[in-house]
């Protein structure tokens, strides 16, 4: 269980299918893309997609273009770990409630539960997603209103 946990936020295993993941280049990903000129560069950024569902992908980091971004994910879970990030990254990075991204991390972390190795967007389940988008908005609705008591 544990070593599938791990090939599944590696990318290596299709959390959907429970099959082997291949490495493609985003020209494989995003087709239809290939039309614009100039070339968008994430053509050539390479992700993980399940060998059975074309749908269910996930990106790598651009330092090596190898190392998975977390989870492979279908339509519905990039949605939610898109909504994720816009409510977590601006408690950090506009609202300034962390000093960090890794402070922001470290108290999600606590909050869900998990390790903080694990706590990450790109490794998060759909329910992990909402979760943590919950705590988020919870948190700056009590910052908003300190803020305004305060005032």
């Amino acid at each position: 269980m544990a070593e599938d946990f791990l090939r599944i936020i590696k990318g290596e295993i299709c959390p959907y299918c429970d099959c082997e993941t291949k490495l493609v280049k985003g020209e494989i990903i995003h087709p239809k893309k290939l039309t614009f000129v100039p070339r968008p560069l994430y053509l050539d950024k390479m992700f993980y997609q399940c060998i059975n569902d074309p749908n269910h992908y996930v990106g790598t980091y651009s330092k090596d273009n190898k190392t998975s971004l977390g989870r492979l994910a279908d339509t519905e879970l990039r949605s939610w770990k898109s909504k994720g990030h816009r409510s977590f990254d601006p408690t950090w990075k506009e609202l300034k409630i962390f000093k960090s991204q890794k402070e922001a991390y470290q108290w999600l972390s606590e909050k869900m539960e998990i390790p903080l190795e694990y706590t990450h967007f790109g490794m998060f389940t759909m329910e992990q997603c909402k979760q943590a988008i919950d705590l988020c908005e919870k948190l700056k609705s009590e910052i908003v209103s300190k803020t305004i008591n305060a005032g």
